[in-house]
């Protein structure tokens, strides 16, 4: 494909980082309008008006590419799930609504990209990084938990693991039955149930020991 000089000239004009962000952009089209197994490396690189063997001076293969991507996109996620969190007032009720809200928006918004891509673009690497993030919201909502709560932080960070646990099946049952009212529901019922655990906890007395 001949490309105009202009085009030529600006991407001659790319940095190393910005020609491997761009491919990658370009990638992360590809896969919504045609999903990840229609994706190669002469299709990025028809798409992006350079060369295969550009391509490959940044990526190894089309896995190499997928993985790539699939492991940028999660961390913006991430980063976006992280900010409405911060953003929210402080407390242990809104921090976690924040949090549950954006991680069930997100379901609806990057669903149709990363259900796909996740089958072929999750890996070791990816995979490690996700238990990472986990175990900092863990670490995160526990610490609040037994701020607010007045509990014991090895506690609280098990009932937040155990509680945590079940986001995944509070998302699946978003994607089978998508919309505003399923959302609120599931996520009023979340966070009224987690906060019931808790308030249980508190207000928990151990039994006197029996007399000697």
């Amino acid at each position: 494909m001949h490309r105009p000089s202009s085009d030529a000239d600006a991407a001659e004009r790319m940095t190393a980082d910005e020609r491997r962000t761009a491919l990658l952009d370009v990638a992360k089209v590809l896969v919504t309008e045609v999903g990840p197994g229609a994706v190669t490396v002469g299709t990025v690189a028809s798409r992006a008006g350079v060369t295969r063997t550009l391509v490959y001076k940044h990526f190894d293969n089309r896995d190499d590419l997928l993985r790539t991507l699939y492991r940028r996109e999660a961390r913006r996620l991430d980063e976006h799930i992280r900010a409405c969190v911060e953003a929210a007032p402080d407390g242990f009720e809104p921090k976690l609504r924040a949090f549950i809200g954006a991680t069930l928006d997100a379901v609806e918004e990057h669903g149709p990209f990363f259900t796909p891509l996740r089958e072929v673009g999750a890996d070791g690497t990816s995979r490690r990084d996700q238990r990472g993030r986990d175990r900092r919201i863990v670490d995160y909502f526990a610490q609040r938990a037994a701020q607010d709560f007045g509990i014991d932080l090895r506690t609280a960070r098990s009932v937040i693991a155990v509680l945590f646990s079940g986001i995944r099946s509070l998302l699946s049952q978003l994607r089978s039955r998508p919309g505003t009212a399923q959302r609120t529901f599931l996520l009023d019922t979340y966070v009224e149930t987690t906060l019931g655990a808790f308030d249980r906890l508190a207000h928990h007395r151990a039994p006197p020991d029996p007399p000697a």
